[in-house]
């Protein structure tokens, strides 16, 4: 498969989504879900990806948890501020011995900090796509490139882990330059979000709070 180069207007529109989604970050929201849903729908958009899969670290790191699933093809909603919970199981991070757990690529990209960009899920034959291809024929569904980005902030944390399917209008896997996109934007999230966390944790208001509180006295 031949990967395409980005052409001058599509960098452009990525750099254009990447200011507008770190604009609307520092705004100041107070639900995580609102965040997340954002980080998600934005990335989708700027590599042109059929589907996404938003994890969250457990509570005592040991496993990711489906936080968002979408999917436009099969019009999968769940997760987030859907409503819709997702009833999926948590994926190991470590196993019982406290190895760190190499066969599936989102634990491979949470447990090492490293983007991975999978042309075809078919063909790979470093990780474990079992359940992806179960998936796939429960739904008539084929699965094919996929991008899994791990989503840390500045200080090194991880705070999730992004993966994006299908990237469409071409029969090519996702461009080599959209993992460097995808974790500009998600670095940009985690920032704001630790920001966000570290303003509540001192009991400073939120921007948005400020703005309400102004509208109150007029």
């Amino acid at each position: 498969m031949i990967m395409q180069e980005l052409t001058q207007t599509d960098i452009v529109e990525r750099l254009d989504l990447l200011t507008e989604v770190s604009v609307a970050l520092g705004d100041g929201h107070d639900d995580i879900d609102i965040f997340l849903d954002r980080i998600l729908k934005v990335a989708k958009s700027m590599t042109n990806a059929d589907g996404g899969t938003l994890y969250r670290p457990s509570a005592d790191g040991r496993s990711l948890c489906f936080h968002i699933w979408l999917n436009d093809t099969l019009g999968i909603r769940q997760g987030g501020t859907s409503g819709s919970p997702i009833d999926l199981p948590p994926i190991p991070l470590v196993d019982d011995a406290g190895e760190k757990n190499l066969a599936s690529v989102a634990a491979y990209a949470a447990n090492f900090h490293r983007s991975v960009n999978i042309a075809d899920v078919y063909r790979a034959d470093v990780f474990n796509f079992s359940g992806m291809l179960t998936f796939d024929e429960t739904f008539g569904y084929r699965s094919q490139s996929n991008l899994t980005v791990p989503m840390t902030d500045h200080e090194g944390e991880l705070v999730g882990v992004l993966q994006l399917i299908n990237a469409r209008d071409r029969d090519v896997s996702f461009n080599t330059c959209e993992p460097a996109c995808a974790a500009s934007l998600v670095a940009a999230f985690a920032c704001a979000w630790k920001r966000h966390c570290a303003a509540c944790a001192s009991g400073a208001p939120s921007r948005r709070t400020l703005q309400s509180r102004s509208w109150a006295t007029r």
